[in-house]
C-alpha cells in the first residue's frame, strides 16, 4: 500500500514529494494512545456507573441492557475526536515543512496594535453578532481595518496563536487555524477577531493569509456544507479559501501540501494505523472478549446446523 521513508511516494497512481509518513502516522498513533489511555482511565466507570457515577452521570441501564459496551464505544469515538483534533496541528505542520521547508504548530505571531484597529476589528464582528443583514465580506473588512491601522500608531502589545503557520512557495505567510467544522456561535466570533488582528499586525507585509479551516467536511465529499454560524462570520471566498481551493477536507490538505493528492497519502496514514492498530482497540473495546460481540457471532456461526 505504502512505500515507507521514500522523498517521492507512488501509490495507486498518484505522486506526493517529500511527503512524510512516519510523520504522519507517528501523530496518528500518538492520538490514538490518548484516546486508548483516556478510555483506560475511566473503563471501570463507564460499566459501573449504574451503581454510582461521578461528574454529570454515566448511567444508561436501558442502553446497557441491550449492549453494554455501548458507553465504551461512544467515550472512545469523544476521546479519538479530541485527540485526532491536536495531531491535525502536528500533522499540518508536518506538511508544510515538507512541501516549503518551513512550518510550525502552535505558532504566535508576537507584535504590536493600535487601539483604533483593534476597536474597528471589535465593530465589525459585533454588526456580525447582531445580524442586521449585513453579510461578511473580507474585502471591505480589510479596507476599513487598514484604513485604520495606516492612521493610527500600533501601541498595544498582542499575541495571537495560530494551529499552524508556514510560508509558502509564493511567499504567503499563512495563519491557519484548524477547527471543528461545526463551530459555536461564540467560537465563530473569537476567530474572526483573531484572522483579522492578524491582518492587522502584518499589515505591511504584502503576501498575508490568515485562515480559519476545516479537516473535514460533516457531509462527506460531496454533500453540500452550510453550518450557520460560519455563514454569519466568514466570507468563503476568501476566509477559508485559497489558491482555488475550499479550505475544508480535501482542499484543506492538498493546500497546505501543495499537491493534488496530499489528502489521499493522508488517508493511506490513516489506514496503515488502522490495521496496525486493530486489535489494540478491538481488545480495548471487548470486541473480541470471551462472550463479547464477536465471540459471540463466532458461537452461533459454529453451533449452527
Amino acid at each position: 500500500m505504502l512505500f515507507l521513508n521514500e522523498l517521492t511516494v507512488r501509490s495507486e497512481g498518484y505522486t506526493v514529494k517529500n511527503f512524510r509518513f512516519d510523520e504522519v502516522q507517528g501523530h496518528i498513533n500518538n492520538a490514538v494512545n490518548v484516546a486508548i489511555a483516556r478510555i483506560e482511565e475511566r473503563e471501570a466507570e463507564l460499566f459501573l456507573s449504574e451503581l454510582a457515577s461521578s461528574g454529570n452521570g454515566g448511567a444508561s441501564p436501558f442502553q446497557k441492557m441491550i449492549l453494554p459496551e455501548a458507553k465504551l464505544y461512544s467515550s472512545f469515538e469523544r476521546s479519538l475526536s479530541a485527540s485526532l483534533g491536536k495531531a491535525f496541528d502536528y500533522i499540518g505542520a508536518a506538511i508544510a515543512k515538507a512541501a516549503y521547508g518551513n512550518g510550525e504548530h502552535d505558532y504566535v505571531l508576537d507584535g504590536e496594535v493600535s487601539a483604533e484597529a483593534l476597536s474597528t476589528i471589535e465593530e465589525i464582528v459585533n454588526k456580525y453578532k447582531q445580524r442586521i443583514g449585513v453579510m461578511p465580506s473580507t474585502t471591505r473588512e480589510l479596507e476599513e481595518v487598514f484604513s485604520v491601522v495606516d492612521e493610527g500608531h500600533p501601541t498595544l502589545a498582542r499575541k495571537i496563536k495560530s494551529d499552524v503557520f508556514f510560508i509558502d512557495h509564493e511567499g504567503y505567510e499563512n495563519y491557519l487555524e484548524i477547527k471543528t467544522p461545526q463551530p459555536n456561535y461564540d467560537q465563530c466570533s473569537a476567530m474572526k477577531v483573531r484572522i483579522l488582528t492578524v491582518h492587522a499586525m502584518r499589515r505591511h507585509q504584502d503576501k498575508v493569509r490568515a485562515l480559519v479551516v476545516f479537516p473535514h467536511s460533516p457531509n462527506g465529499l460531496f454533500g453540500d456544507y452550510a453550518w450557520p454560524p460560519l455563514q454569519y462570520f466568514f466570507d468563503p471566498s476568501h476566509d477559508w479559501h485559497a489558491r482555488g481551493l475550499s479550505l475544508m477536507g480535501p482542499g484543506l490538505w492538498n493546500f497546505i501540501g501543495n499537491s493534488g493528492s496530499t489528502f489521499q497519502c493522508m488517508m493511506d496514514c490513516f489506514y496503515e494505523v488502522s490495521v496496525l492498530r486493530k486489535q489494540d482497540l478491538l481488545e480495548l473495546l471487548k470486541l473480541d472478549a470471551p462472550g463479547g460481540p464477536i465471540s459471540r457471532r463466532e458461537g452461533e456461526q459454529q453451533s449452527a446446523p
